[in-house]
């Protein structure tokens, strides 16, 4: 008897994100290789990044580490969802809210970065949004929950998968610890990505289960995208 085995593919092709966004060719391919390495190509997952806006963050902005982030979550995510964008949001002591055009449009926490428009997009974005401030997860949080409730991908049983950046611990630890035990229940995997020293970041040990942490150190533009990808993609669900 024939035996026959499922290609396991990605969800956009190289060739269209070749003709879409050719700059992210090489994340592409280098996402592409960490998850065909776990095990993990042809599986599927929403793909959030939520991005910290407190003050000790103006670095991160300006030497470009931010964009870079989202480029290789963009990238990412263009092998785990057919829709080419990805659902970003910006807190600092709360979640800031981002307007968007046209009349009766309210301001949103959440805002897609798109594959072809994503060029600079987080500078746009970020200097929209005022003052920054300190650092509290659980409204970002809730924002996301929120988000993915109300989406596609949850009424379809897909899985979300939330990068969560941050360059400090913080300051609201034990309604960030209540609300992520909330939310063991849920279909969602809260990926943390600090910036910055290890030690600042102790609270994120211990978390339940359904959270990991991705570390980057003190220069995120240092580390390789080959190795953003393989510290990232172990929090995915096994195609």
């Amino acid at each position: 008897m024939a035996t026959h085995s499922l290609q396991k593919t990605s969800a956009i092709s190289l060739d269209k994100v070749a003709g879409t966004a050719p700059d992210l060719i090489d994340m592409y391919k280098d996402a592409e290789t960490s998850l065909r390495e776990s095990d993990r190509l042809g599986g599927r997952a929403a793909v959030y990044l939520v991005i910290d806006r407190s003050l000790s963050m103006t670095d991160f902005f300006n030497d470009g580490s931010v964009q870079r982030l989202s480029d290789q979550i963009l990238s990412l995510s263009a092998h785990l969802d057919d829709d080419g964008k990805v659902p970003v949001g910006f807190f600092s002591t709360e979640m800031h809210t981002i307007a968007r055009g046209g009349l009766l449009r309210r301001p949103q926490a959440l805002v897609d970065v798109n594959l072809g428009a994503h060029q600079g997009r987080i500078g746009q974005l970020h200097n929209s949004l005022g003052t920054m401030g300190g650092t509290r997860y659980r409204p970002a949080m809730e924002a996301v929950i929120a988000h993915y409730r109300s989406s596609r991908a949850y009424k379809r049983g897909t899985p979300a998968f939330v990068v969560f950046q941050t360059d400090g611990a913080p300051q609201d630890a034990p309604a960030t610890r209540d609300f992520l035990r909330s939310t063991q229940g849920e279909n969602v995997r809260w990926q943390f990505v600090p910036f910055g020293e290890a030690e600042a970041f102790g609270v994120l040990s211990g978390l339940p289960g359904n959270t990991g942490v991705s570390a980057v150190g003190s220069d995120p533009l240092a580390l390789s995208n080959a190795e953003l990808y393989n510290r990232l993609v172990s929090g995915l669900p096994r195609a």
